[in-house]
């Protein structure tokens, strides 16, 4: 009589239980959509992938890092759709990279793939250019290898542009066989992420109580990342109007300007000697194994005719306040060790000395998130190389195709 009891409440209490936690998700989603920043667009700008980690969002349109952002329904930044099929007389660059190619910060005009675009077309108006940004933030060498795996044989490249930054370096891992259970529950959380206005609101919930529970530093940093990816889709803080982003006029520093700077109060540097970054590249730590093997399977895919592939560094050298100038600082050193590693059997071109002629304070954030002029020297840095290096022969090959 108990056992029988029981087994009613349980069947009562149950669907009770079911149909609660529904009521209370609803309100939550209610809640949540109800008190959304509508001009931050839609909520999911970044997706789980099972292979790449996170991807960006078909469609999404809202806002990052203070700049209005359209995904477009391939998947990559651009308010422009496109047919996979090219034309005779298309000639097809990606880019892919972090969020340096992405264009942290950077209105869409003002990324250095899109303004590579407009310079090849003012080269060659018989040539019909698309330079696709495949940057996404966040990313490293291996997942932009894992990217280019991914979607190289759909998007049928003519040219492989690899975006390198320094922090490239972190958390590379080896290519992974995921199962089909993983790649379903990873779809799945990316519909939740892509629709469900409340998702960080759950997230944020799960990581506080596992971190409350386990004291595990792991969970505190994602609640960091987690408050900074949140404060970067915030459209509070637009740099739209920002004078950091107008292409401007800029003055350019002939080679004996460069020649003969010192930077007062700063030591000459030997050019002879290793930088940092060089001697972690010597070393050859087991940090660095990830990361290496990442780069060696892309040139063995430009060894093997599989892509055309390319490596873009970029880099800017530092900066001596007074007088407003660029100087080295040991990134030539760093600059030419990583040249000498990525142009084994693949090109390489670096932004780092183009800067030297160049003032700072007509480059924002040369560095870094690059804004404005600093996109325009990475563009015309990649354009003279891709012009007088590389695209004379892949023309007239492409010529030789379509014939």
């Amino acid at each position: 009589m108990i056992r029988s009891n029981r087994r009613k409440l349980l069947l009562v209490a149950t669907p009770a239980a079911i149909l609660g936690l529904v009521c209370a998700m609803a309100a939550v989603e209610l809640w949540a959509r109800l008190s959304w920043d509508h001009t931050r667009g839609t909520p999911g700008i970044f997706l789980s992938d099972a292979r790449r980690g996170q991807r960006l969002a078909a469609g999404y349109d809202g806002w990052f890092a203070g700049v209005p952002v359209r995904i477009n329904s391939l998947g990559f930044r651009d308010p422009r759709e496109y047919e996979l099929a090219k034309q005779h007389d298309t000639f097809r660059i990606l880019v892919i990279g972090d969020s340096v190619t992405f264009g942290h910060g950077a209105l869409f005009e003002t990324t250095y793939p899109y303004l590579l675009e407009q310079r090849l077309t003012r080269w060659r108006g018989d040539v019909r250019w698309q330079v696709w940004n495949l940057g996404v933030p966040g990313y490293n060498t291996s997942q932009e290898l894992a990217y280019l795996n991914e979607v190289g044989p759909s998007f049928s490249p003519d040219l492989v542009v690899i975006g390198f930054y320094p922090n490239d370096f972190t958390a590379n891992q080896d290519g992974e066989d995921h199962g089909r259970w993983r790649l379903a529950a990873t779809s799945a959380i990316g519909v939740l992420q892509r629709h469900l206005y409340s998702f960080e609101f759950y997230k944020r919930a799960y990581l506080t109580a596992s971190w409350q529970l386990s004291a595990k530093d792991e969970y505190r940093q994602r609640l960091e990342h987690l408050q900074v990816e949140a404060d970067l889709l915030r459209s509070a803080g637009s740099l739209v109007d920002a004078p950091e982003q107008r292409l401007t006029a800029f003055e350019q520093l002939d080679a004996a300007q460069v020649r003969y700077f010192r930077c007062e109060g700063r030591p000459a540097i030997d050019d002879s000697l290793p930088g940092e970054l060089a001697t972690r590249l010597r070393d050859n730590g087991a940090k660095m194994r990830p990361w290496l093997r990442a780069v060696r399977e892309l040139q063995r895919l430009a060894q093997a005719g599989t892509y055309r592939v390319m490596f873009f560094i970029n880099m800017a050298p530092e900066t001596c306040p007074d007088p407003d100038r660029f100087y080295n600082g040991g990134a030539l050193a760093d600059d030419r060790a990583l040249q000498d590693v990525l142009g084994q059997g693949t090109p390489v071109v670096s932004s780092a000395r183009a800067f030297l002629h160049h003032r700072p304070s007509q480059m924002p954030v040369a560095a870094g998130h690059s804004l404005g002029n600093a996109n325009v020297v990475k563009a015309n840095v990649l354009f003279k190389f891709l012009s007088e290096q590389l695209l004379p022969a892949l023309l007239a090959e492409k010529l030789v195709e379509t014939q």
